[in-house]
């Protein structure tokens, strides 16, 4: 596993950041238990906490004993919009259900209807030490403004091989404003999508076969050795610096271990390159679409 610097603080966490939450698994607290001690063991510090059940919370609490507290970046994740009196009691039931001093991140819904009273109130748990940095999740104009308001440490946001300018115009302001950067939804729909190979017929007596891989398109995501389609998307993600961590959710364990691994290898030069020409031809094909309505 790699390991990036928050920002600029001597904070560093790992390169994957696991999604714990709590409609993922029906199982008990042992369950949520091994799933972290497995996290731990491929060298995942960073959690971030969405939907808590009393379950999660339980196996959080004993996983974390097992570790300095220092050495793990723990996220409490609100998707939903809320105001102040609804933060300041998840945070308190947080901390109290988990036995910790502190949170390192609390990451609010930045594409709905987020008060001031709701970001004074993150900005008094900061001020408290509660919370050591707040975010904004999202990807609308709304969480740009927010992004751009510097009330904010850190953005969580989509960022992956179908991410045009907008996305990375969002990233690069972010930095600007010395926040720094989770990145989610690497595996998007769409690109499960584009992975999924293509049967091409050619004349009445032809057997079926899968497309070539062509400039300008993404038949390399079912195409390249060694390499899933998701690993792919993941490593793509990797290859941006301002993304701190990449948060993600998993099935099983095996399937926590092949994105762990990911971490550890270079995307071929030649995929990094066939990412970039798909995303343009995309573009292009769209800004055609658009002048032509």
């Amino acid at each position: 596993m790699r390991y990036r610097p928050l920002g600029k603080s001597s904070m560093t966490i790992s390169a994957l950041t696991l999604r714990l939450k709590g409609d993922r698994c029906a199982g008990n607290a042992d369950a949520w238990l091994g799933l972290i001690h497995s996290a731990f063991e491929n060298g995942i510090n960073s959690f971030e906490v969405t939907a808590p059940t009393t379950a999660l919370l339980e196996g959080l609490a004993e996983a974390i004993l097992a570790v300095e507290r220092r050495l793990i970046f723990l996220t409490l994740r609100m998707e939903t919009v809320v105001g102040p009196d609804e933060i300041f009691r998840e945070v308190d039931a947080f901390m109290t259900a988990t036995r910790v001093q502190h949170v390192d991140l609390v990451v609010v819904d930045g594409d709905g209807e987020l008060t001031n009273d709701a970001v004074w109130m993150l900005e008094d748990l900061r001020a408290t030490g509660k919370v050591k940095r707040i975010g904004v999740a999202g990807q609308t104009d709304a969480v740009n403004r927010h992004v751009e308001s510097g009330a904010f440490d850190m953005l969580m946001a989509p960022f992956n091989i179908l991410s045009g300018w907008r996305e990375r115009l969002r990233v690069r302001t972010a930095v600007e404003r010395a926040m720094s950067v989770i990145g989610s939804y690497h595996f998007p729909e769409e690109a499960r999508v584009l992975a999924e190979p293509k049967a091409v017929k050619r004349g009445w007596f032809s057997k079926p076969t899968y497309a070539l891989a062509g400039l300008g398109s993404y038949n390399f995501l079912h195409g390249t050795h060694g390499w899933a389609a998701e690993e792919i998307c993941l490593g793509f993600s990797l290859t941006e610096p301002a993304v701190a961590s990449v948060a993600l959710e998993v099935d099983n364990l095996d399937h926590l271990v092949a994105l762990a691994g990911v971490t550890e290898r270079d995307l071929p030069s030649a995929v990094a390159a066939q990412i970039e020409m798909a995303r343009f031809s995309a573009e292009r094909a769209s800004g055609a679409e658009r002048r032509s309505a």
